[in-house]
This record gives C-alpha cells, structure tokens and sequence, in this order.
C-alpha cells in the first residue's frame, strides 16, 4: 500500500530534519557556547558515528519487535531530542540528546522500508521504497533550510523546534494511521547476516561509502 510508503517518508523528513538541521547552526551554536566550531562539530560527528557504529546491530536486535512500535520509539526519540534541545541545555546535554535517537535511526529507516513493502509484489517494492527515500529530498530543500532559516531570524534554538514539530506530525501520523505490525516470522540472525556476503550487498555498501564521502568532502 502506498500509504504505508508515504508514512514511512514523512518519518524520513523528521530523520532527515534532525540529523542536518544541526548543520546550517553549528556557528551560532559555537557562539553561544563559548567553544570551536570544531567541537560544535561533534553535534553532527558523533551522530554519523554512532550510526555507523551500531546500526547493523541495532537493526537486528529490533528485527522481531512490532514495526509500528519500533518507528513510534524512534521518532519519539527524535522528538525528545529537539524539545530539549530547543532549551538551550548545557553543551554535554546537547551532545547526550543528539547521541542518542542515532542509535535508532537506521532502526526506523530498516522498519520503514520494511513496512512499505510489506503487502506489494515484486514489481512494486521499488517504487514504495522510492516513496520512503523521497523524504531525504524532500528535508533537504524543505524542513531543513527552512529550519536555518528560521534560526538567521530568531536564535538557533528555533531550529530544534521545527524538528520537534516535524517529528510530533510524524509520530501522530504513525500512531493513527499505521496498523499494529508484528512479526510473524522472525528470522534467525546467522540468516540475516549471510547478507554481508552477498556481492550486491558489498558493491552498493561501497558506492554508498564513497559517495557520501565525497558529499561530505565537497
């Protein structure tokens, strides 16, 4: 159902929205905290680290959890993460509350893709994961310059409240209108990391690691 893709986007745009939203404040952050960009630097670093770090894992403890509670705790936890934030908390705070929706960001990008291919055929899933991957474009020329923008205006604390509204529609949006989705057959974990070995697997890991990292560079 595209439904089910279109919820998973609009919970992509909030993913998206306070995973970068930090980048266009990080001077004004810098700023307001009397410290280097470089370490105001770590709001977004230790974010992607921890991703990288944990997310195979992650995405596999949860594996057998319902996938609407698993994206209602993951968006949850972004929302918490921009209401705090938006109080201007002392800096090791600020660093806790980014550290920790990254833990489940992968989480919900997994569940998401997962539940809208779950009632398509073959020649659908594209499409429906196109759907769901469509909110990183849509955060990135929409909620999150806007969300800078807003910041030039006002203060940087401005910035985390329009993620925490992002992430309040998202998680209204999934509570209402997403069915309970449990786990019917879970799979084992030595069947879900067979998948590293797979070529396809190995070849789209590497063109991901590289593109990302020239996006970054530049």
């Amino acid at each position: 159902m595209k439904k089910y893709a279109y919820i998973g986007c609009l919970g992509f745009i909030a993913v998206i929205t306070t995973e970068f939203g930090v980048i266009g404040i990080l001077p004004q952050v810098a700023e307001h905290y009397k410290i280097s960009i470089n370490k105001a630097g770590y709001l977004l670093s230790a974010f992607a680290l921890i991703i990288a770090l944990t997310g195979p894992f992650m995405t596999l403890f949860t594996s057998g959890f319902d996938r609407k509670k698993i994206m209602l705790a993951a968006i949850f936890m972004f929302l918490i993460t921009g209401f705090v934030s938006s109080f201007s908390p002392p800096f090791w705070l600020l660093m806790l509350v980014r550290i920790l929706p990254a833990f489940l960001q992968p989480v919900y990008i997994a569940t998401a893709l997962s539940v809208a291919v779950s009632q398509a055929d073959d020649r659908k899933k594209n499409e429906l994961m196109g759907i769901v991957f469509n909110g990183v474009a849509i955060a990135m020329v929409t909620t999150v310059p806007f969300a800078t923008w807003i910041a030039g205006l006002w203060s940087w604390e401005y910035s985390f409240m329009i993620q925490t509204a992002v992430s309040l529609i998202a998680l209204v949006v999934i509570y209402f209108l997403l069915p309970p989705m449990p786990v019917k057959e879970k799979k084992s974990y030595g069947n879900q990391i067979r998948i590293l070995k797979q070529p396809p697997f190995i070849l789209s890991t590497l063109t991901n690691f590289f593109m990302i990292t020239a996006w970054f560079s530049t």
